[in-house]
């Protein structure tokens, strides 16, 4: 089979990139911002400088950008300009392993047009930024610069606290080649980054899962696991399904066995290893590390008889993942009913009122007014525990008077488990008479304002009498 014309591959990448432009402008001029909670708590430590146990490098720089302006297609700059960094590093240090122009092409293509990774170059997430920090310093590394790719490693960590794995990585590959005064070199200014925050992160949050039991344990890692064998699949589709996990694992069983790479190699393992181990799914996380992952397996398959299934395959991941993509960037996210409650409680409610809602952040970012959440999320019991209410009435029946709350907002249930919980929690209040509905003009259908029953207090037994 005669290989395509020169400008037939002109003309195919100017469609792709065509295609491509599409996909992010549509979520890029998308107005909603902070609908879900990770993007919204970004948002809310970039405006205030309110210090959190997350990362501070991306609401750091999230904060310079809000200095000129809030709007979303602004705010949304930074991480676009993320990715499009992330995807032309990656291609050099694709091209640098070895692959080839069309192949450096090919697997970018893939990355760039997954659903994940629009939806994380097109929101506030910070998944971008680490995956430009962590290729810049796998690159500077490969190029004998040791202490720009300790730089990057470092800032890496503060944008993303599994970036620590990195470091690892890079400096086993300096010893392990006996290369110790640049070991050196990377591993100063990588601490003098990494180290104030990871001790300020181990001194108020701790060391992750240290509460769980063995039996706990065992679950988190085995559910984790899965999900990571199924995240390239879901990745690039933008479906959920945890059978192609298999393949996966297979696909990587082969690629152990013909491995080249020693860095890359290195650092995906360790990562991956520090996915599995966190109290959340891994499919975001995994987005910066795609594109090593494609490579590991297209290093072994793109001659011989598997080269022309391969290149049709990579073909066909291309073409699924611009559908499911744009699908994804089409579907609506409500943000003009949001709008109308935001106008609605900044109408109704006074301006020293405090709100509990799911998307505290959110809302105070909209309407002005002190917002509380009422609850802690845990995140092993949200992804991993049996099902179990997350949020329950007397949970929030007792944050209602110790935050002096004077409003509760319902919202339609979004697609995490919290959001059902909070809402039959809310419910339920109502049915005790504890909140009752304000009925007022104006409310998109499925959002509703309730306000706090305040029930005088009783005295104590005894109170007032003498002994």
């Amino acid at each position: 089979m005669a290989p395509p014309s020169p400008r037939i591959r002109r003309i195919s990448l100017i469609c792709l990139l065509a295609a491509l432009g599409v996909l992010y402008a549509i979520g890029w001029f998308s107005p909603a911002i902070g609908l879900e909670y990770r993007e919204g708590a970004n948002l809310l430590q970039a405006v205030t400088g309110h210090v959190e146990t997350n990362p501070p490098l991306f609401p750091w720089l999230l904060g310079l950008f809000a200095l000129v302006s809030r709007q979303p297609q602004w705010l949304k700059l930074l991480p676009l300009l993320c990715a499009a960094g992330w995807l032309a590093l990656t291609w050099r240090l694709l091209a640098k392993m070895g692959a080839s122009r069309a192949c450096c092409w090919m697997m970018i293509a893939i990355a760039a047009a997954s659903p994940a990774v629009e939806h994380l170059a097109t929101g506030l997430y910070p998944e971008m930024l680490f995956g430009l920090l962590a290729i810049g310093s796998l690159i500077a590394l490969l190029d004998e610069r040791p202490i720009l790719s300790g730089v990057a490693a470092g800032l890496a960590t503060v944008t993303m606290t599994s970036g620590a794995v990195l470091i690892v990585a890079c400096l086993l590959t300096l010893v392990t080649y006996r290369r110790l005064r640049a070991a050196v070199m990377f591993l100063v200014p990588a601490m003098l980054f990494a180290s104030p925050w990871l001790g300020w992160w181990m001194a108020h949050s701790g060391m992750p899962n240290t509460n769980l039991d063995l039996s706990e344990w065992s679950v988190l890692l085995w559910k984790n696991a899965i999900w990571l064998a199924a995240a390239p699949f879901t990745a690039m589709s933008g479906y959920a399904n945890n059978y192609p996990g298999l393949l996966t694992a297979v696909a990587l069983l082969i690629v152990l066995i013909r491995r080249r790479q020693f860095v890359p190699d290195l650092f995906f393992g360790l990562y991956c290893v520090a996915l599995v181990c966190r109290p959340e799914p891994p499919l975001y996380a995994f987005a910066p590390v795609l594109p090593l992952f494609l490579w590991m397996l297209w290093r072994v398959v793109r001659r011989g008889r598997f080269a022309l299934i391969s290149q049709v395959t990579a073909i066909g991941l291309i073409a699924s993942a611009l559908w499911f993509g744009l699908g994804q960037a089409l579907r609506p996210a409500g943000w003009p009913d949001y709008q109308k409650l935001f106008a609605v409680i900044r109408a109704n409610t006074p301006q020293n009122a405090v709100l509990m809602t799911d998307l505290d952040p959110l809302y105070y970012l909209n309407t002005g007014r002190t917002s509380i959440r009422g609850f802690t999320p845990d995140g092993y019991r949200t992804w991993y525990a049996p099902p179990r209410p997350l949020v329950t009435p007397d949970e929030l029946y007792a944050t209602i008077p110790a935050r002096r709350v004077d409003f509760v907002v319902m919202a339609p249930d979004r697609e995490v488990p919290e959001s059902v919980s909070y809402n039959n929690s809310i419910d339920a209040l109502e049915r005790g008479d504890f909140v009752e509905p304000v009925e007022l003009p104006g409310l998109p259908a499925g959002y509703r304002l309730l306000r706090v029953v305040k029930r005088p207090r009783l005295p104590r037994s005894g109170a007032g009498t003498s002994h």
